[in-house]
């Protein structure tokens, strides 16, 4: 009996060990892609680039939030397209300089970064205030930019303007607050993205200069500065936008709608982060605009 016991112990080893094995394996399966650190406009700016094509798509995340947000979308796009994302100035893994974080000097350093690291065409992809940035981007240097995508994008809503008047206190509370939400949008995945030491370990919690960039961007930046922008934008426009935006509210969607001469909108069932929220629908929206832009009217 005993010795029953022990061959079915000995073969349940053996039918065991294979599995260790794999188990090792899908722990030491190399990460996607590498960060990078690329140098423009006197700033170091934490990046990932994959693809290939003669147009380039720069995804541009909103405020807050790094160029992780964009990484259940990023591989889809990248099959067909260069695909290059960023952390901006001040957030993420990128240098964060004391200021300024007007529209106009985030415009001058994100023109830097393009002009050095970029050729060919260039369609914007931005999120939030990346959408503001990208707009005001295509603005200032329209030779170049063939198409935007805008998903739930700032520049109308008059509530994120009213940040800026909830005096320094306020402001300061709202810096801890996006310092301490890399619980909640950690700002490394090293399954998907490998990183050198130290910057591997960065943690914004216990960086005072996130914490004064963040607070800074709410002081200066122009949230609300797009209206007459958005009309003059004559690129064809994708815009992507949650019917449950909690953020910018859908409602918005609609006066964008009206001021873009070349845009049309996509509902979806989301939040504020469509494209994290419902990436394969996101990574379809875009796949299909960018086979062949075109204005809606």
């Amino acid at each position: 009996m005993r010795a029953r016991v022990r061959q079915r112990w000995l073969l349940a080893l053996l039918l065991l060990l294979p599995l260790s094995f794999l188990v090792d394996r899908i722990r030491t399966v190399p990460p996607i892609h590498r960060a990078e650190w690329l140098e423009a406009g006197g700033l170091r700016w934490r990046a990932v680039r994959a693809g290939r094509g003669d147009t380039t798509l720069v995804l541009l995340h909103g405020y807050g939030e790094h160029l992780l947000t964009w990484r259940w979308v990023f591989d889809a796009l990248a099959r067909e397209h260069a695909v290059l994302a960023v952390d901006l100035p001040g957030f993420g893994g990128s240098d964060k300089p004391a200021g300024p974080y007007t529209v106009e000097a985030m415009v001058a350093r994100l023109r830097a970064l393009i002009d050095r690291w970029t050729t060919g065409p260039l369609i914007l992809v931005g999120h939030s205030m990346g959408g503001a940035l990208a707009a005001a981007l295509a603005l200032e240097a329209p030779e170049r930019i063939v198409a935007l995508v805008l998903i739930a994008p700032a520049g109308l809503d008059r509530g994120l303007s009213r940040i800026g008047d909830l005096g320094e206190g306020g402001r300061t509370a709202i810096g801890w607050w996006e310092s301490l939400r890399a619980f909640i949008t950690p700002l490394h995945d090293p399954t998907w993205l490998a990183e050198p030491e130290p910057m591997a370990s960065y943690d914004p919690i216990a960086d005072p200069a996130y914490r004064a960039a963040a607070t800074r961007v709410l002081e200066e930046f122009e949230f609300d500065g797009m209206d007459s922008g958005y009309a003059r934008l004559d690129r064809p426009v994708l815009v992507i936008w949650g019917r449950n935006d909690p953020v910018i509210p859908y409602s918005t969607a609609a006066r964008l709608a009206e001021l873009l001469p070349c845009g049309r909108v996509e509902t979806l069932n989301t939040l504020h982060r469509p494209q994290v929220e419902r990436p394969d629908t996101v990574a379809r929206l875009l796949r299909a605009f960018l086979a062949a832009p075109r204005c809606a009217r």
